[in-house]
């Protein structure tokens, strides 16, 4: 039987197939296999993910368990961690981004930062030394331009249009900005900060009404 549930941070709403016999209600917290990992989600629908002629994104696992909860507990602290240590360095850097929040995915695989930025910038050398130090895959996601991909190639985490930092065929090596790509210059001012999160806050409230498929 297929199951609606929802995941992640996006409010990610898929298409999920149960595995054995077990039948789930709305509300029940349970473990899906997407394709970054094993995530928490919770069941939306039964009936209405039947009659979705939607491509499966994977496979609803199992109900929560005790020692899934405190697994998922433990990553998310994790993810507070990691999302203090990004903003701390970005700021020491003078990287022109805000990281809002993060999670880590329960099978402790992947992390995914969700950041707003006011100018293009490389974020690949600080990832790198996070993935590293955390023991994960530290991955971004630019809610400043909500369609764009979480990343374009594995290790290359940038922000901003135009290639984001990334030379042609792949990450520059030369450090965490490539020439010309990131701007280090002053910050904005609280005026203009305030004018730029507040437009933002109204795009995202717009897109809190519809429910995208994964």
């Amino acid at each position: 039987m297929d199951y609606l549930v929802s995941h992640g941070l996006g409010g990610f709403v898929g298409r999920f197939a149960a595995s054995g016999e077990s039948a789930y209600r709305r509300g029940d917290a349970v473990v899906v296999r997407t394709v970054r990992g094993l995530e928490a989600g919770e069941v939306l629908d039964a009936a209405l993910a039947d009659s979705l002629n939607h491509a499966r994104p994977g496979e609803l696992m199992r109900a929560m368990t005790a020692e899934d909860r405190v697994v998922l507990t433990e990553r998310r602290e994790m993810a507070g961690r990691l999302l203090a240590e990004a903003q701390t360095r970005a700021e020491a850097s003078g990287l022109p981004i805000m990281f809002l929040d993060g999670e880590t995915l329960l099978d402790g695989t992947q992390a995914v930062m969700q950041a707003v930025h006011w100018d293009e910038c490389d974020v690949s050398e600080m990832f790198e030394e996070l993935s590293r130090e955390f023991g994960l895959l530290v991955t971004l996601q630019d809610l400043t331009s909500p369609n764009k991909p979480v990343q374009e190639k594995s290790g290359c985490s940038s922000c901003g249009s135009s290639g984001g930092g990334c030379s042609t065929g792949g990450c520059s090596t030369g450090g965490g900005c490539s020439t010309g790509s990131c701007s280090k210059g002053k910050v904005k001012s609280a005026e203009e900060l305030t004018t730029y999160f507040s437009g933002l806050r109204r795009q995202m409230e717009a897109q809190s009404a519809r429910i995208s498929l994964q």
